[in-house]
């Protein structure tokens, strides 16, 4: 299982499965899924009020303004044949195609008639949202798994 491109901890991983180990497929499937979309709404929210923080509070665009484009294109879903999640940005128009060049920043290019061109600072949004709400991710995820498997047994 995957969320962000990591793998959960082996333990982490042994304790979603002893929470299913009585039920069949289909309700494992469920079970799992649950604690997914949980662990996957953790690093949303996080990423969102990083993102709030650090940059829409500060015009940095051409016009003044910012259109709120990377906010609103955040976005986290779980996969339907394998057990995984993915949390990133929606891509088009009006979306966040933009969202590597905020988190890790420019460096300064050559322009053939000014010389320069400006550099975009990195502000590490995401990469710390990464690196900070992943305990707690990992926690969402039992925590889904063993209330979804409680739900399904009590419904027995």
């Amino acid at each position: 299982m995957a969320i962000l491109g990591k793998q959960i901890e082996v333990d982490t991983r042994n304790d979603v499965l002893y929470f299913v180990r009585n039920l069949q497929d289909f309700e494992k499937d469920k079970a799992i899924r649950s604690g997914l979309a949980s662990a996957a709404t953790v690093f949303k929210t996080g990423g969102r009020a990083r993102l709030r923080k650090r940059i829409l509070d500060r015009p940095h665009t051409k016009s003044g303004k910012n259109t709120g484009n990377l906010l609103n294109s955040m976005t986290s879903f779980v996969y339907r044949i394998r057990p995984g999640a993915a949390v990133g940005f929606r891509r088009g128009e009006n979306g966040g195609n933009h969202a590597h060049l905020v988190d890790l920043g420019t460096k300064p290019r050559r322009h053939p008639l000014t010389g320069t061109s400006g550099i975009m600072p990195a502000n590490k949004f995401w990469t710390d949202t990464s690196e900070q709400d992943s305990p707690k991710a990992y926690n969402k995820l039992s925590q889904g798994v063993q209330r979804a498997v409680d739900r399904i047994n009590n419904r027995r």
